[in-house]
C-alpha cells in the first residue's frame, strides 16, 4: 500500500509521502481561521493538482473539518471513495454540519461511543472503532518512566501538580497564567511541586516566558505527556485529547479551557453534548468537573481544584475513574479502523 497526503512529523516518520505538512498551520478562533483562509484555498488548489497525479483508491480524512470538508468534497467532484476518520466534533458548537459531513464521505469511522447513532441518522455506513488513543496509553503504561522525568523529578519527592496548558500557542497565551495562578494558590496550602508539559519545542519560549512573568517557580517537562500523565497527584487539562489521556491513569483533574461570555452563551444552546471534555464524554457522565472560563473568572478554577487534592471528593473520584477504564477505555481502535478501511477499499468495485 503506498500512501501520500497532508500531515506532519509522525505521518512522515510512518511512511506517508508529505506534500505539505500542516501540523503549523492548526489553529482555532475566528480571527486566526480567517487569516490563513488565503493560504488554505492556495492548498486546496494543488491538492487538486496532486488528486490528479496520484489517482488514490480511497482518501482518508482524519479531523482537521475547516479543510478536510472541502477536500472531501474535491475528491468527490472526481469520484474518489472517502474515509473520515475521528469526525469532528462538530456535535460540540455546530451540530448541524453532521448531515453536512455525511453527504461528503463514503464511510465514517468515529471514535466516542454516542458518535454513532448521532451520525448514523445521517449515514447508515458509520462504524465506531473505540479510540487510537488508548492503544499508544496501553503501551505507555507497561514501561518504566523514562530516564529524563526521573532526572526531573530527582531532587524532590513532594506530589506533582500537572499543568497541561494545550498544544496550540493561543490555547497556551489564554489558559496557562490561569492554571498557574491556580497552581500557586494551591501549594500555599499544599506541599507539591508544579510541572508544565510543553511537547511542542516552539512553544518551550512561550511557557517559559509566562512561568517567569507569573513567578510561579514550575518546572517544565519537555517529554512526552504521558510520562507526567501517569506520576501526577492532580492535574489542570486544557480541553482536549488530554482529559481523555489522563482518564486512562485514573489521575484526578479538573478540565479549563478559555472562553468568552458570550461563547459559552451560545455554547449552551446549540451543543448536542452536556459535556466539553472528552473525559465526561466517553464517561457518559459528568466524570470530572469543567470550568470554561472568561476573564475574571480564574478563581473558578481553583474551586473546583482545591477538594480533589485530597479528601472523601479525592477518593470518590478515584474510584470512578478507576470504574470507567475498566468498562470503556480499551485499546484495539486502531487495528479495527485499519480493518474498517482495508474492507471499504476492497469492496469499490471495478478497482
Amino acid at each position: 500500500i503506498r500512501f501520500s497526503g497532508l500531515g506532519g512529523e509522525a505521518m512522515a516518520s510512518a511512511g506517508v509521502e508529505l506534500f505539505e505538512n500542516l501540523v503549523d498551520r492548526s489553529v482555532m478562533g475566528f480571527r486566526k481561521v480567517i487569516a490563513e483562509m488565503g493560504s488554505m484555498v492556495e492548498l486546496a488548489a494543488r491538492f487538486v493538482d496532486a488528486l490528479e497525479k496520484v489517482r488514490p483508491d480511497a482518501l482518508i480524512l482524519v479531523d482537521y473539518p475547516g479543510l478536510n470538508l472541502n477536500l472531501a468534497r474535491i475528491a468527490r467532484g472526481k469520484k474518489i471513495p472517502v474515509v473520515y476518520y475521528i469526525c469532528p466534533q462538530v456535535w460540540a458548537w455546530a451540530p448541524w454540519r453532521v448531515r453536512r459531513i455525511a453527504a461528503r464521505v463514503d464511510k465514517l469511522l468515529v471514535i466516542l461511543p454516542f458518535e454513532e447513532p448521532l451520525y448514523r441518522r445521517c449515514h447508515s455506513n458509520t462504524v465506531y472503532v473505540g479510540n487510537p488513543v488508548f492503544d499508544h496509553l496501553d503501551r505507555c503504561s507497561r514501561e518504566p518512566v523514562p530516564e529524563r522525568f526521573t532526572r526531573l523529578r530527582q531532587n524532590s519527592n513532594r506530589p506533582v501538580l500537572a499543568v497541561f496548558p494545550g498544544s496550540r500557542r493561543q490555547e497556551v497565551e489564554e489558559a496557562l497564567p490561569a492554571l498557574l495562578s491556580t497552581a500557586r494558590a494551591l501549594r500555599d496550602e499544599h506541599e507539591l511541586d508544579i510541572v508544565v508539559s510543553c511537547q511542542r519545542q516552539r512553544l518551550r519560549a512561550t511557557v517559559d516566558s509566562i512561568i517567569e512573568e507569573s513567578k510561579s517557580h514550575a518546572d517544565v517537562y519537555d517529554g512526552p505527556a504521558v510520562d507526567l500523565q501517569r506520576s501526577g497527584h492532580l492535574s489542570l487539562v486544557v480541553s482536549g485529547t488530554a482529559t481523555l489521556e489522563q482518564s486512562f491513569f485514573a489521575v484526578p483533574m479538573v478540565v479549563v479551557y478559555p472562553i468568552r461570555r458570550w461563547e459559552r452563551w451560545a455554547f449552551q444552546f446549540i451543543s448536542v453534548t452536556p459535556f466539553v471534555a472528552l473525559a465526561n464524554l466517553f464517561a457518559g457522565t459528568d466524570l470530572v468537573p469543567e470550568v470554561l472560563f472568561a476573564h475574571g473568572e480564574e478563581g473558578r478554577i481553583l474551586d473546583a481544584a482545591r477538594p480533589l487534592w485530597e479528601g472523601p471528593a479525592r477518593e470518590r473520584l478515584v474510584e470512578r475513574m478507576t470504574r470507567v477504564k475498566k468498562e470503556r477505555l480499551r485499546p484495539g481502535a486502531t487495528a479495527r479502523a485499519a480493518d474498517e478501511v482495508l474492507d471499504f477499499v476492497r469492496s469499490i468495485p471495478d478497482r
